[in-house]
């Protein structure tokens, strides 16, 4: 079942109707979803899909000149291999002169590793045949800074030459539980805490009866799809991984402050600076700032995949048990009695996830520029305090408290937000937003009149206008 991604979908089917020579680039992180996105794309269209491999390159034209006379239907010359890949490129030409037809390389990276001279090949043909054609050509990768230096960048032979691109994140929360339709409402939301939007990881629990039996079976058995999932990426992008995986342990595990992390990494502070880079590059760590704060001074470094959030809070701990086979009992004992702590901050962003689709849907009609967190000094009580969920315009502010936990949210915690919010509301109209778990109480929405109250059961389903 092909889930989500009905704005990529819209937008690339506009172009297919464009009638004119179409070259998209599409590109992300692995597993979110890329591949399935063309996929579904293609289904039902004329074209033909060739996903590059490690191979030399005579070997990859021999299998992309198959699976492109198999698309135009040329069963006559089933096992033909052109000559070159100039000559292949000719005949896409005549196959899409007067005629649409879709050709996607997958993991493009591949190809012009083995073949460095296709990037300037394929701009050849651009600017002197295909553009003239119905042409449907995507390109298609999965490493971030090949894509966008190699075939985006100002330097690349094709800088110019893409008419679109797409650069796919992760799946909102609300189209993640779609993946888990028998499952509870609290376990579909812990599952997002864990896989996150990434559609090859929901699709792996997607096959389980409960949560437990997903990371048990996934994370904890030696034989677990995701055991070693962090790592892996992490090889396969970065150098010196040893020094990523301590970075994102400490910050898993509580450190946000550049010299909290380079403490507990054993690293200058100044000598942190790339490699944190590098790390919000591949969207694996952000950086956050209060909303509304003029001074960019005060910074906190998260997790904003769900995976390394998970996997470096509790899985280390946990290798010695799972080695031994004791998968269950370590989630029993080591990470069972700590979801819902673990899943308080994953909350919070679930919830700013829900207001900007209301924004988006136009739910809520202000149309609010920054969205996120804010943390600072609450000068009248000498303290320091935060807001939850912080939307802000020029003339306009939002503010909510999340809360995961069993018992409904009383008054008090209302009253306490309508405090905070003064604290940063200017002359501003404010708007009030709670977020529960486990609902409220009679008194709260008995008096709370002009607050958005949230439960469980409306954040399960994508917000209604």
């Amino acid at each position: 079942m092909f889930v989500g991604r009905r704005q990529e979908l819209v937008s690339l089917n506009r172009r297919y109707e464009s009638g004119t020579f179409e070259f998209p680039v599409i590109y992300g992180r692995r597993r979110i979803g890329k591949t399935a996105l063309i996929r579904e794309f293609i289904r039902g269209k004329r074209s033909a899909y060739f996903m590059c491999t490690q191979e030399d390159a005579g070997r990859q034209l021999e299998e992309c000149s198959e699976v492109v006379l198999s698309g135009t239907g040329a069963a006559s010359l089933t096992g033909m291999t052109f000559a070159s890949w100039e000559k292949l490129f000719d005949y896409l030409a005549e196959v899409a002169k007067d005629e649409r037809f879709v050709f996607a390389i997958d993991e493009y990276p591949y190809l012009a590793e083995r073949l460095p001279e296709i990037s300037s090949l394929i701009q050849k043909y651009v600017d002197t045949r295909w553009r003239q054609t119905q042409l449907f050509l995507i390109l298609c990768g999965s490493s971030m800074h090949f894509m966008e230096r190699q075939v985006l960048g100002y330097e690349s032979p094709l800088y110019g030459r893409r008419t679109g691109q797409y650069k796919l994140e992760p799946l909102p929360y609300f189209e993640s539980l779609l993946f888990f339709d028998k499952w509870g409402a609290e376990e579909k939301m812990l599952a997002y805490g864990i896989c996150g939007g990434i559609p090859q990881y929901l699709q792996l629990f997607q096959k389980y009866s409960c949560l437990k039996d997903a990371v048990i079976g996934e994370f904890m058995s030696f034989d677990g799809h995701l055991l070693e999932e962090p790592q892996n990426l992490l090889k396969q992008e970065l150098r010196e991984p040893a020094v990523y995986y301590d970075i994102l342990s400490a910050i898993a595990n509580g450190a946000g402050r550049q010299n909290e992390i380079a403490d507990r990494v054993g690293k200058e502070r100044n000598l942190l600076s790339g490699y944190l880079a590098n790390l919000c590059a591949l969207n694996i760590v952000t950086k956050v700032h209060p909303v509304g704060e003029a001074s960019r001074s005060k910074v906190r470094y998260q997790l904003c995949d769900n995976l390394y959030r998970f996997y470096f809070r509790f899985i280390p701990g946990s290798l010695s048990l799972i080695g031994l086979g004791m998968g269950e009992r370590a989630y029993d004992s080591l990470i069972a009695p700590f979801l819902s702590e673990y899943f308080g901050h994953i909350f919070e962003d679930v919830c700013l996830s829900y207001v900007q689709e209301l924004v988006r849907r136009g739910a809520i009609p202000e149309l609010y520029r920054e969205f996120g967190r804010w943390w600072g000094t609450d000068r009248s009580r000498k303290e320091q305090t935060d807001i939850d969920v912080v939307c802000m315009s020029d003339s306009d502010l939002l503010v909510g408290e999340c809360k995961w936990k069993t018992d409904p949210i009383t008054l008090d915690v209302y009253e306490e937000l309508r405090h905070r919010g003064s604290l940063i509301s200017g002359e501003r109209n404010v708007r009030y937003a709670l977020f529960s778990r486990s609902g409220f109480t009679d008194t709260v929405r008995e008096k709370a009149k002009d607050c958005l109250l949230v439960d469980l059961e409306a954040m399960e389903q994508m917000p209604e206008t």
